[in-house]
């Protein structure tokens, strides 16, 4: 399954974890949802942010199928869009990018018009309008506020969030977050960009539950697949 192919990256809305439930893709997304939910049993774990160290590692393809997923589990899942300079969650669902987070943080939206439901059960938060003052609503306190009421409400939220080494936002928005999933793209992502990603993320103290390798090469038959581990500061 080359979940990763030009084709498939083109159609957010396409997820492997439901088209292709037995698939080797699937099975190896299962097992990171295992593994989060082990890392996540005192439920410390909300709010998960998913970050790379550089575009195009796969962070929203990933987050589509984990959403699916634990929602098949039974768990209430909010996913949110805080790539607020290149945006795709509304294409996963194929919404329209208006009345979003943006609108609702500048007041033109409630909150009941700001999240939304999928088909497959999983509410979702797309960015809405492009603005310039991107630092501004990453730090404001009406969005701490927000995710604060959110946690109330969901067993997991999940941060669509640019990376780390191009712009700060990724580093912004950290300090909501409960925990990071970081995105390494195999073949893409240079060691020292990566140590110095973790290391900027480490610096708000939000711990990095695991690693998530994507695109990676795993047999001769050109399949392309996750693995996952644990990533540990010792």
């Amino acid at each position: 399954m080359k979940l990763f192919s030009k084709k498939i990256e083109s159609n957010y809305s396409y997820l492997v974890a439901k088209e292709a439930p037995t698939s080797f893709v699937t099975e190896q997304l299962q097992k990171m949802i295992v593994n989060l939910e082990y890392a996540n049993v005192d439920g410390q774990y909300k709010v998960v942010q998913f970050t790379s160290s550089m575009q195009s590692e796969g962070k929203t393809t990933l987050i589509s199928n984990v959403a699916y997923l634990l929602a098949t589990r039974g768990k209430k899942v909010l996913v949110v869009d805080l790539d607020l300079r290149r945006p795709k969650v509304n294409r996963i669902y194929s919404a329209i990018n208006k009345d979003g987070l943006t609108d609702y943080l500048l007041g033109k939206i409630d909150k009941k018009t700001l999240i939304r439901k999928s088909e497959d059960n999983i509410d979702y938060i797309i960015s809405g309008e492009k603005t310039s003052s991107i630092v501004q609503i990453l730090e404001s306190q009406k969005l701490k506020d927000l995710f604060e009421d959110l946690k109330h409400d969901y067993d997991y939220i999940l941060l669509d969030t640019p990376p780390v080494i191009v712009v700060s936002d990724a580093l912004l928005i950290n300090r909501i977050a409960d925990g990071v999933i970081f995105i390494i793209a195999h073949g893409q992502g240079k060691k020292s960009m990566v140590k110095e990603a973790i290391s900027s993320l480490t610096r708000n103290n939000v711990p990095i539950i695991g690693l998530c390798m994507t695109q990676d090469k795993v047999t001769k038959g050109k399949k392309y697949g996750y693995t996952y581990k644990y990533y540990s500061n010792d």
